[in-house]
């Protein structure tokens, strides 16, 4: 069996394949990035990979520092994984994050330790129909 980290990466890559879309690791290690993503057209786009164990957790943190800018080409891949298997894939532009809706994305900033400001996305059933326009399948029509 292949551990989760690969398991993940090729569940991403196939389904951006599946639309002509390449992904290549950040050689450079920026902060915040961990791939690039190519278009068919040439355009690129930076991904942070992120992965939820669904039965297991109610939410993910994204550490402002660690993240990183907010831009336009900059997005979140979040994975939910369900029984050891990832299952579907929805890339959030980063621009989510600066209009949290307190629903499903969250914004907790620590003015006393900025260190500790981070942004939150929580999973539940009556997320699914909103989240659903991140699906990946979406984002193959605005590249």
């Amino acid at each position: 069996m292949k551990n989760e980290t690969s398991q993940l990466l090729d569940f991403v890559t196939s389904e951006l394949s599946k639309a002509g879309f390449t992904i290549t690791p950040d050689i450079n290690r920026v902060e915040g990035l961990d791939f690039l993503i190519t278009a068919p057209t040439g355009k690129t786009s930076e991904l942070q990979l992120r992965n939820i164990k669904v039965k297991e957790e109610e939410s993910i943190k994204i550490q402002k520092l660690d993240y990183g800018q907010i831009a336009p080409h900059r997005f979140l891949g979040l994975v939910t994984v369900i029984e050891d298997a990832p299952r579907a894939f929805y890339i959030i532009p980063s621009a989510t994050f600066t209009k949290a809706d307190n629903v499903i994305f969250f914004e907790q900033p620590m003015d006393m330790m900025p260190h500790l400001s981070h942004w939150e996305i929580k999973i539940f059933t009556a997320a699914i129909p909103k989240l659903a326009q991140y699906e990946i399948s979406n984002f193959y029509k605005v590249s």
